[in-house]
């Protein structure tokens, strides 16, 4: 069984190894313009030390087996399990394993030793892939759940799952889950404010109260609170206000210079068929490998989705062996006056809302759009145009502002054990909010 990368380099080498551009695209692949490693901007919506490194893997999802809208959370000690799944575009049969990290809420490695958070194998070998139904392109398909026979999680906190090809010793990719240990009560609740900072944008402070466990007996030290919009783990944002006064709980929020988006926008791409008659789609060309999709333009201030649908009930990969993949052309109409060194991207379900080199946008005079393009199979995904800025995630200079949307929340406890040195993940509570 192969060593698993993880125990060949350090962990600041990893979180410097961010996402690159999962498919050959018009655009170019994973490094810039200038033949250099692409370098990711601060500020992800993925968690720290999350990786894509490899140019063969489409269509990862990771969500609880049986609820595919599901978040990555599980309940320690429960029957519950996880289903990863993912896609390698090629025929070749590849041998991979899995392997599993334990961290804290900063995502920074929290220190345990491997036998004191799982009981199982050091690396797992994932089943071999089965081979689609479709050709142009052939691909395999890749699917495994845990906890199983093989792994036991043995406490809560955050985790980071790896997928390497144990031939050649590349990891693939690593994606963030939850184990809590549903202690203490939760009830949460949103209140809708304007900010002056925000230019007018409706804002949400999401607020709690958590009935704390008996053996917690200094909340204000011993436990945080974090709230996360949207499923984007890496923006995860700690409680700066709490109240500790009535015995037995606690109340917590964000104040109003840390509150969230509250009409956060996002579009939607109907990818259900790959036909002409598809909805959005401009042209198709069968005859390509992969066939060619070219979809309507997209015009900043008119094409955002008008429904109130939270994003994490959009995802939604075709999961069949006979769902194909396109190459898919964005155009996108805006009248931003960029400033040097300004760059848009395309970010998305597609790719795991990371930002990624090859869906870079490049203007086109003859057009006068921008545009790019990817490899993405048939599904329905959220996505957003986004602008990088001094090294800046800039993700709503090009939003309506007047959209009405609905987001999605998740609070999240932690307990900073005396007695055990890490954090334990004490409950979760998953609630939504109309803008």
């Amino acid at each position: 069984m192969a060593a698993s990368i993880f125990k060949k380099l350090p962990l600041l080498l990893l979180t410097s190894l961010f996402l690159i551009q999962c498919g050959s695209t018009e655009n170019g692949g994973s490094t810039s313009d200038n033949g250099t490693l692409y370098t990711p901007p601060e500020n992800q919506f993925t968690v720290p030390g999350q990786i894509n490194a490899s140019d063969l893997v489409f269509s990862v999802d990771l969500h609880r087996n049986g609820s595919p809208l599901s978040a990555p959370i599980l309940d320690l000690n429960s029957s519950q399990q996880l289903l990863l799944s993912f896609d390698l575009l090629e025929f070749d049969s590849r041998q991979l394993s899995i392997s599993f990290t334990h961290h804290n809420p900063d995502w920074s490695r929290s220190g345990l030793a491997e036998d004191f958070y799982k009981d199982g194998y050091y690396n797992l070998m994932l089943p071999f892939g089965r081979v689609s139904r479709t050709e142009r392109p052939d691909y395999r398909s890749y699917s495994y759940e845990f906890p199983n026979d093989n792994i036991e999680f043995l406490v809560s906190g955050n985790y980071m799952l790896q997928v390497e090809d144990t031939d050649s010793g590349n990891l693939l990719f690593s994606l963030p889950f939850f184990i809590t240990e549903n202690e203490g009560d939760i009830i949460s609740q949103v209140e809708t404010i304007t900010v002056p900072r925000d230019e007018g944008r409706i804002s949400h402070i999401p607020r709690s109260i958590f009935e704390t466990p008996d053996y917690i007996t200094t909340p204000q030290f011993d436990v945080e609170f974090y709230y996360v919009q949207n499923q984007f783990w890496g923006r995860a944002r700690r409680a700066d206000e709490l109240d500790t006064s009535t015995p037995g709980e606690v109340q917590f929020e964000v104040s109003r210079d840390n509150s969230f988006v509250g009409d956060y926008e996002f579009q939607v791409l109907y990818l259900t068929d790959l036909t002409q008659q598809a909805p959005g789609v401009l042209e198709y060309d069968p005859s390509d490998i992969p066939p060619r999709i070219e979809l309507f333009e997209d015009v900043q201030g008119f094409t955002a989705n008008r429904d109130q649908i939270p994003l994490s009930s959009i995802k939604g990969f075709d999961s069949s062996l006979n769902a194909r993949y396109a190459n898919v052309h964005f155009k996108f109409d805006t009248n931003y006056q960029f400033g040097n060194g300004s760059e848009i991207y395309l970010v998305g379900d597609f790719t795991n809302w990371a930002i990624r080199s090859g869906y870079r946008l490049q203007y086109r005079q003859e057009s006068d759009r921008w545009r790019t393009n990817g490899i993405i199979k048939t599904g329905t995904y959220a996505y957003k145009y986004v602008v990088i800025q001094n090294n800046e995630i800039m993700d709503l200079t090009l939003d309506d502002s007047f959209t009405q949307s609905r987001q999605e929340y998740h609070a999240l406890v932690y307990y900073r054990d005396p007695n055990r040195f890490y954090y334990r993940l004490l409950q979760t509570n998953n609630f939504f909010k109309n803008s």
